[in-house]
C-alpha cells in the first residue's frame, strides 16, 4: 500500500520536472576522480594521481593543477575547502594533512595535525580574509574536535607551518563525521555590542549527533598578538573562540545533549540549510541508518536574555536545543528498485537529496514524500555515483563519479509547496508559496469554506469576497445564516430564534436575547465577539446581517479598482439598507432610558461605518445616478440624522430644505438658505411659510441669495424657470412680504434698492408705504430722505403739461397717476401715489418735497401752513430755484396766513424782518382797519431808514457815472489830433523795400507795411467767412468807384485792425497748421520730393 502511494506521489511530482541532469562533459581529469568540492563555481577536485584539479565552471579555459604529494602510494582521505573557495585542507591516509589557498598554490603541512585522518572541518562563515581561516572547528576519524586557525601568510613565525592555532576541544567515542557551527554574525542587530555572545555547535558521529551550546571567547586583543601578525590580523579579532563553548562539557560529556540511534552504517553525514540573505541556518539534516533525522532551527535561543544569563557559569552546561519540529523521514523505497545504501546528502530548503551509488532520489521535507528517482549510471558514462556536494554560494547541487561531473539542476522547487500547505490548511504559508492567481484564489475559497464551517462567518465572509466564487452564491450562503444561532452562541436549547436576511427578524432575535429575565443568566464569553474592518471601521457582531454585511462591504471595497459599476450599485444599495436597518436597530434601543453607554458606542460606530461609506470616492461617484432610492431608503427608515448628512455631502442642498420643511425645522433650513445662496428658488417656494416664523432669518437668507431673488414684477416674457415665469415667482416674494414685521420688509427692500438696483414700480411703493406707515416719528424722515435719493430734479418738467390744470389733491393725484402711466418717465414710483399715500399718513414733510419737485410751490405752501408749520414755509419760499416775484408772492401767502389766521403783529414783524423781499406797504392791506401805529413803529422807522440809505446810493452812482463820461469824451478829442513819425528810411516790414513807393499802413508798434504785402500777409490768416467778405468787398471796389470809401473802413477793419506781425492775429497764427488739408499737405511733399 505504502509503495503504490509513493509511486503515485513520484508520478504526480514527476509531471512538474523539478529535478534534472546537466553534465559538465568538457571536465575529464586524466586520473579518476575521488573527492569533489564546488564552491563558488569553482571545482576543487582531488584525484588518484594525487593532484588538485581546480577549475572554473563557467570558464572552461580555466584549468589548475596543484601536485599534492609525490608518494603514489598514498591517497587523499578528504577534502575540505572553505564556502568562498579560499581555503584548501587536504587530508592524506597517511595521516599527513596539508592546508593551502587558491592564490597560494603551495601546499603547506599541518604539524600539529600529523597522523590524524581529518573527517570534518566547520568553516568560519563570516571570514573575509584570503590568507587565514580565522578560528575553525576540525573533526577527526578518532573523536577529537580541535579549535584551530591555519595562514598562509610568509610573515607568520615559521614559514614552513602554517599552524597559528591549534588547541584540542572535546573527545567523542567515535568518529566527527560532520560539525555545524550556528552562530550570528560580528555586528549584528540582534546582538548588542558588549553583551554575550552564545554559540550553538553541532557535531555528528555514526550513531550520535550531539548539540553543544555555551558562550564564545571574550575579546582579548592583546592575546591575538601571540598567534599571527598584525598585517594577517583582522581589526578586534580574537582566536580562540570556542573553547568557552566546550570546556562544561570537556570533563563530563553526559551533560551533553545529544540523540543517538542505536542502528549505524558506521558513517553519516550532516548538513544544514543555509538560505542567502539570512544571518543563521534555518534547518538540518543527519542520515543515519533508521532515515534522515530532519529539524527545523530556532536560532532565537541564541539571543534569549535568560538564557544569556544562565550561561554566566562557564562550567556549568547548558541543556538547551535549538532544535525544533524534528521528524525521521524513511529512505524512499520504489517499486522495482533494490535496496542499497546511502552514500551521502544534500539538503535544500523543501527537498533532501538522497545519493546511492546508482541514482538520485529527493524527498519532500513537509510531506516526507519522493518526488524524484533516476538512475544516474547513463549520466555519469556507466560509472558509479561517489557523492553530492552543493555549491553554498550559487545554490546548485553537484553530482561526480570517479570519471564524471554532472550538475543535478533544480528548477522551481517550491511549485508544489503551496498545495501541501493548503492540504494542511495552513493558508498562509500556502499563500506565501502560491504563483498564480488561480492558485490563490484556491487558497482564499478552502480557507474562507474552513471559517464557515466553523461558524466564523466574519472571517468567512472576508475571504469569500477576495474569491472568483459567483456573488450571488456567497450572498445567498450568508442571508441563510441563522441570526445569532447556537453556532455563535452555543446555545443548545433551542430558543425561538428568527433566521434570514429580513431586518425586523433581526429586530426579533436582539430583542429576544436582551429581554430574558433575570434568572435566566448568559454568559458573555458565549457571546461571539467577532469583528471586521472596511474603511478603517471596527464593529461588534450584533444582528445575523453582520457576515453578510462584512461580505458585501469587503466584496466593495476589492471591486474599487474595477468598471463594474452595476454590480457595485448593487453591493452597495444592498450593504446601505442592511447599516440603516442596524443603525435604526440601536437607535431604538438607545431611547430606552435605561440603555447602556455601550449601546450609544455602537450606534455611532454603525452610523460612522455608514457615512464613510457613502461618502467613499469610488461608492459616491457610482451612487450619484441612483441617489434618489438612497434618499428613499433614508426616509423610509426615519433616519433624518444620516439624511441630513448624506445631503450635505453630496451637496443636495434644496432636497436638504425639502426635508426640513416637512419637519418643521425653520430655522435650519433657513440656515441653509443663508449658507447656499445657489437654492434661492426654494425662498419662492417657503417664503410665505416662514415669513410669520422667522422673519429675521428669512430676510437675512433673501439678503443673501442677492441677485439670485428676483423681488419685483418683471414681463411675463421674460426667463423661466422650471417651467413658471420669473414674474409669478415674483408676486409670491411681495406675498411674502407683506407677512413680514415692517422693520424686517424695510430691510430686505432697502438692499434690493440700493444694492440689487432694482427699479420695479411695486417694490418702491411697498416701501414708501412702510416707511409712512411706520408707527415712530421716523416715519415722516425715513420717507423724505427716500424721495430725496429717488426723485430727480426735472420731474417738474416731465409733468409740465399736466401740472396747470390741476384742482384738489385728490385730483393731484389721481391726474399724475394717469399721466404716469401715459408718459411713462423712468421715475421709479409713481409721484401721485406718493402724495397721495404721504399726506394719507400725515407726512407732512415728504408731501411739500414732492410738491416742490413737481413745482408746485404754492400747493406746497398752502399744504405746511394748513399745518401751521411756518418754518416748513418759510424754508420752501428760500428755495434758490424759485424767481423774486414767485418768491415775493409765497412770502405775501405766509404773511397773508400770519396776519389774518394768527393775527399777530409781532409775527408780521419778524417777517419783515427777515424777507427782504416784502415791504412794510405789503404787508399793511392785510391788517384789519383798526390798528394801532405803535406797535409797527420800529419797523416803519427801518424802513425810511432804508430808503434814505438807497437814495444816497444812487447819488454816489450817478456821480460816477459822469466822472466816466466825461474823461472817455476827453480820450476821443485827443484821438483826433494823433499821428507817428516815420523815418525817411523806412521800409516795409514783409518786402523790405521803400515805405513810400506805394500806399502803406503804420501801426503803433513800429512796423510798417504796404497795403498789399498786409493783405498778403494777413488773408491766411482769417477765418473763411472774413476771407469771404475781403474777396467780396475787392470786387466791389473795383467796379464801383461809390463804395471806396466803405471800402477803406471795411479794409480796415478786417486787415489793418492789429499788427500782422506782434498782434493778436499773428498769436493765433501759432496754433494754426502749416497745410490747411491733407491733400496740400501731399501736393508740397510731392514738390519737395521730386525737386
Amino acid at each position: 500500500m505504502a509503495a503504490r502511494r509513493v509511486l503515485e506521489s513520484a508520478d504526480f511530482f514527476s509531471k512538474d520536472s523539478i529535478f534534472g541532469f546537466q553534465t559538465l562533459s568538457w571536465f575529464k581529469p586524466l586520473a579518476h576522480i575521488t573527492h569533489v568540492v564546488v564552491c563558488c563555481n569553482l571545482v576543487f577536485a582531488a584525484t588518484t594521481s594525487n593532484k588538485l584539479v581546480i577549475a572554473r565552471v563557467l570558464d572552461r579555459s580555466y584549468v589548475t593543477e596543484i601536485e599534492i604529494t609525490s608518494h603514489s602510494d598514498d591517497r587523499v582521505h578528504n577534502l575540505f575547502v572553505d564556502p568562498h573557495g579560499c581555503h584548501i585542507i587536504i587530508s592524506m591516509q597517511s595521516g599527513v594533512n596539508l592546508y593551502t589557498t587558491r592564490k597560494c598554490k603551495k601546499l603547506k603541512q599541518v604539524q600539529k595535525a600529523k597522523d590524524l585522518l581529518i573527517d570534518s572541518v566547520a568553516w568560519n562563515q563570516f571570514n573575509e580574509s584570503d590568507t587565514t581561516t580565522q578560528e575553525i572547528l576540525i573533526g577527526t576519524n578518532e573523536g577529537i574536535i580541535f579549535e584551530a586557525m591555519l595562514s598562509s601568510s610568509e610573515e607568520f613565525l615559521g614559514s614552513l607551518s602554517c599552524t597559528v592555532l591549534w588547541k584540542e576541544l572535546i573527545r567523542l567515542d567515535q568518529s566527527i563525521t560532520g560539525l555545524v557551527v550556528i552562530r550570528y554574525p560580528p555586528g549584528s542587530a540582534l546582538v548588542p555590542a558588549g553583551e554575550l555572545q552564545l554559540c550553538a555547535v553541532l557535531a555528528s558521529t555514526p550513531g550520535r549527533l550531539y548539540q553543544f551550546f555555551g558562550r564564545m571567547q571574550s575579546s582579548d586583543l592583546g592575546s591575538a598578538c601571540r598567534y599571527i601578525s598584525a598585517t594577517a590580523l583582522r581589526e578586534g579579532y580574537i582566536p580562540g573562540f570556542y573553547a568557552p563553548v566546550f570546556a562544561p562539557y570537556s570533563q563530563n560529556l553526559s551533560g551533553a545533549k545529544f540523540i543517538e540511534f542505536p542502528v549505524s552504517y558506521g558513517y553519516s553525514d550532516l548538513k544544514v540549510f543555509h538560505k542567502k540573505g539570512e544571518e543563521v541556518p534555518s534547518q538540518f539534516a543527519w542520515m543515519t541508518a533508521s532515515g534522515i533525522y530532519f529539524c527545523q532551527l530556532d536560532p532565537t535561543r541564541l539571543i534569549d536574555s535568560e538564557v544569556i544569563s544562565s550561561a554566566s557559569d562557564l562550567m556549568t552546561p547548558l541543556r538547551i536545543s535549538l532544535a525544533s519540529h524534528a521528524k525521521l523521514i524513511p529512505y524512499p523505497t520504489m517499486a522495482g528498485e533494490l535496496a542499497s545504501l546511502p552514500l551521502c546528502i544534500s539538503l535544500m530548503e523543501f527537498h533532501v537529496v538522497i545519493a546511492y551509488a546508482d541514482r538520485v532520489k529527493a524527498v519532500n521535507l513537509l510531506d516526507d514524500q519522493p518526488v524524484f528517482s533516476q538512475s544516474i549510471r547513463d549520466v555519469l558514462g556507466g560509472t558509479q555515483l561517489s557523492g553530492v556536494c552543493r555549491d553554498p554560494e550559487e545554490d546548485r547541487l553537484w553530482l561526480y563519479s570517479s570519471t564524471a561531473l554532472c550538475q543535478l539542476t533544480v528548477d522551481r522547487e517550491d511549485w508544489r509547496i503551496w498545495r501541501i500547505h493548503l492540504d494542511r490548511q495552513e493558508f498562509k504559508e500556502a499563500r506565501k508559496y502560491c504563483k498564480t492567481s488561480e492558485q490563490l484564489d484556491v487558497i482564499v475559497s478552502q480557507e474562507a469554506e474552513f471559517y464557515f464551517a466553523h461558524g466564523e462567518y466574519v472571517k468567512s465572509a472576508e475571504l469569500f469576497a477576495e474569491t472568483s466564487t459567483p456573488f450571488e452564491e456567497i450572498a445567498l450562503r450568508f442571508s441563510q445564516i441563522t441570526a445569532l444561532s447556537a453556532a455563535n452562541y452555543g446555545d443548545t436549547e433551542g430558543g425561538n430564534v428568527a433566521a434570514a436576511i429580513a431586518l425586523t427578524e433581526d429586530y426579533e432575535v436582539i430583542d429576544e436575547q436582551e429581554g430574558r429575565s433575570d434568572g435566566e443568566e448568559v454568559e458573555d464569553s458565549r457571546i461571539p465577539t467577532n469583528t471586521a474592518s472596511s474603511f478603517g471601521m471596527t464593529f461588534r457582531l450584533l444582528t445575523s446581517c453582520t457576515p453578510l454585511k462584512v461580505f458585501l462591504r469587503t466584496k466593495l471595497k476589492l471591486l474599487e479598482g474595477e468598471t463594474n459599476d452595476r454590480l457595485m450599485t448593487v453591493i452597495a444599495l444592498w450593504l446601505i439598507e442592511l447599516l440603516l436597518g442596524e443603525i435604526g436597530l440601536l437607535e431604538d434601543k438607545c431611547a430606552k432610558p435605561d440603555a447602556p453607554s455601550v449601546r450609544y458606542e455602537e450606534l455611532a460606530s454603525v452610523r460612522n461605518e455608514f457615512r464613510l461609506l457613502v461618502t467613499s470616492s469610488k461608492v459616491s461617484k457610482i451612487l450619484s445616478k441612483c441617489k434618489d432610492v438612497i434618499y428613499s431608503l433614508l426616509s423610509s427608515h426615519g433616519n433624518s440624522d444620516d439624511f441630513v448628512f448624506f445631503a450635505k455631502t453630496n451637496g443636495d442642498y434644496d432636497r436638504l430644505i425639502d426635508h426640513y420643511m416637512s419637519r418643521g425645522a425653520y430655522a435650519e433650513a433657513l440656515f441653509v438658505f443663508t449658507t447656499h445662496p445657489s437654492c434661492a428658488a426654494k425662498l419662492y417656494q417657503y417664503s410665505a411659510q416662514l415669513a410669520p416664523c422667522e422673519p429675521k432669518m428669512l430676510v437675512d437668507a433673501w439678503i443673501s441669495a442677492g441677485r439670485r431673488l428676483c423681488p419685483c414684477f418683471v414681463p411675463f416674457n421674460c426667463t423661466y424657470y422650471a417651467g413658471i415665469s420669473v414674474a409669478c415667482f415674483c408676486c409670491r416674494l411681495l406675498s411674502s412680504l407683506l407677512l413680514l414685521l415692517p422693520g424686517e420688509a424695510i430691510r430686505y427692500l432697502e438692499f434690493a434698492l440700493d444694492q440689487l438696483q432694482c427699479q420695479e414700480q411695486a417694490i418702491h411703493h411697498q416701501l414708501i408705504h412702510l416707511y409712512a406707515s411706520l408707527p415712530d416719528s421716523t416715519a415722516d424722515t425715513r420717507l423724505l430722505t427716500y424721495l430725496k435719493k429717488y426723485t430727480p430734479s426735472n420731474l417738474c418738467g416731465v409733468f409740465v403739461e399736466v401740472l396747470g390744470g390741476l384742482g384738489t389733491t385728490d385730483n393731484m393725484s389721481k391726474t399724475l397717476s394717469s399721466a404716469y402711466t401715459t408718459l411713462e418717465p423712468g421715475l421709479p414710483y409713481d409721484p401721485g401715489f406718493a402724495i397721495r399715500t404721504s399726506m394719507e399718513k400725515g407726512c407732512l414733510r415728504s408731501t411739500v418735497f414732492l410738491l416742490q419737485s413737481l413745482g408746485l410751490f404754492g400747493q406746497a405752501i398752502e399744504e405746511a401752513l394748513s399745518k401751521n408749520d411756518i418754518a416748513l414755509a418759510k424754508e420752501i419760499v428760500k428755495s434758490n430755484i424759485l424767481g423774486i416775484d414767485a418768491q415775493r408772492a409765497l412770502w405775501l401767502r405766509i404773511a397773508r396766513h400770519v396776519v389774518t389766521d394768527q393775527s399777530s403783529p409781532q409775527e408780521a414783524t419778524a417777517l419783515l424782518q427777515e424777507s427782504s423781499l416784502l415791504r412794510l406797504e405789503d404787508v399793511f392791506p392785510l391788517f384789519p382797519d383798526f390798528v394801532t401805529i405803535d406797535e409797527f413803529r420800529e419797523v416803519i422807522c427801518e424802513s425810511l431808514d432804508a430808503y434814505n440809505s438807497q437814495i444816497e446810493q444812487l447819488k454816489v452812482e450817478m456821480r460816477s457815472t459822469v466822472e466816466s463820461t466825461n474823461e472817455i469824451r476827453t480820450q476821443l478829442h485827443e484821438y483826433k489830433s494823433h499821428y507817428e513819425i516815420i523815418p525817411e528810411n523806412a521800409r516795409c516790414s514783409h518786402c523790405l523795400h521803400s515805405i513810400s513807393l506805394r500806399t502803406f499802413y503804420v501801426f503803433p508798434c513800429g512796423h510798417f507795411f504796404h497795403t498789399d504785402c498786409l493783405l498778403n500777409l494777413v488773408r491766411p490768416l482769417l477765418t473763411p467767412g472774413d476771407a469771404g467778405r475781403l474777396a467780396e468787398l475787392c470786387t466791389k471796389a473795383e467796379t464801383d468807384a461809390a463804395v471806396i470809401q466803405s471800402f477803406r473802413s471795411q479794409f480796415d477793419e478786417l486787415v489793418a485792425a492789429d499788427c500782422a506781425l506782434c498782434g493778436k492775429v499773428a498769436i493765433d497764427s501759432v496754433s494754426r497748421l502749416y497745410f490747411s488739408d491733407a491733400k496740400e499737405y501731399e501736393s508740397e511733399q510731392k514738390i519737395w520730393l521730386t525737386s
